[in-house]
């Protein structure tokens, strides 16, 4: 494979990632609901999480749609887990099995069926600033414009909030449909630029389980091509 189409892959598989973390960078918070709250609200509260939580962990849905094919949906399941400091670590055990590690340093994507690792530093700052949610060291207000969105006939019950990217991004905005009573969100979908739709739920979540740093270190198995981007 040529340098560029090795790069323009890699570039792919990150921006993928980059999607995904973005619908997962606002997850749950735990409060009681006595009044309807304006969006503002609802992710102050959000932000009031994060930044009391330690470390994550929950089992996840993924559905993605695109608009050139209405219909057809693909769908991939796993475990996520976040750790303060910018820990992250993805593993997809259907329908192929692959790894996102992020050790806050460098993106690891390891695709044991391949098997290939693709071994990315130059994203770094782009997950920075999407995991500076996760682990409360970041505003959503600084980087997103907060709206109340559309009722679905699907979810009558609970606030759904969109965000509005402030800068240049690869997403147009971020759909979190979130439940009422205790602000954990039930479901969230990332659309691009294109209008297609990556989809999160989250099931089974664990909070401040003491996670070690040590779960998000990755070393590449001995055989297997690393790749790089420059």
């Amino acid at each position: 494979m040529s340098s560029s189409k090795l790069n323009k892959k890699i570039k792919g598989i990150i921006l993928l990632f980059l999607l995904s973390l973005m619908a997962i960078s606002i997850n749950t918070a735990s409060a009681s609901a006595q009044t309807r709250l304006s969006a503002s609200n609802v992710v102050d509260k959000v932000q009031n999480y994060y930044e009391t939580t330690s470390d994550y962990t929950a089992r996840f849905v993924q559905t993605t749609a695109h608009k050139m094919f209405p219909g057809k949906y693909q769908r991939a399941y796993g475990t996520v887990s976040f750790k303060k400091g910018g820990y992250m670590r993805w593993e997809y055990t259907r329908p192929s099995h692959k790894y996102f590690i992020y050790d806050t340093k460098t993106l690891w994507i390891y695709e044991p069926e391949v098997p290939q690792i693709f071994q990315g530093s130059d994203q770094t700052d782009k997950l920075k600033n999407a995991l500076a949610f996760l682990t409360g060291e970041g505003k959503i207000k600084d980087f997103y414009t907060v709206k109340d969105g559309p009722l679905r006939s699907d979810f009558k019950d609970g606030y759904v909030v969109y965000l509005f990217p402030k800068t240049n991004s690869p997403f147009k905005r971020v759909e979190l449909y979130i439940n009422k009573n205790s602000f954990s969100v039930e479901r969230s979908i990332v659309v691009d630029h294109d209008d297609n739709r990556n989809r999160l739920d989250f099931y089974g979540s664990k909070t401040n389980s003491g996670l070690s740093s040590s779960f998000f270190t990755f070393t590449p198995p001995k055989g297997v091509p690393v790749m790089t981007q420059q």
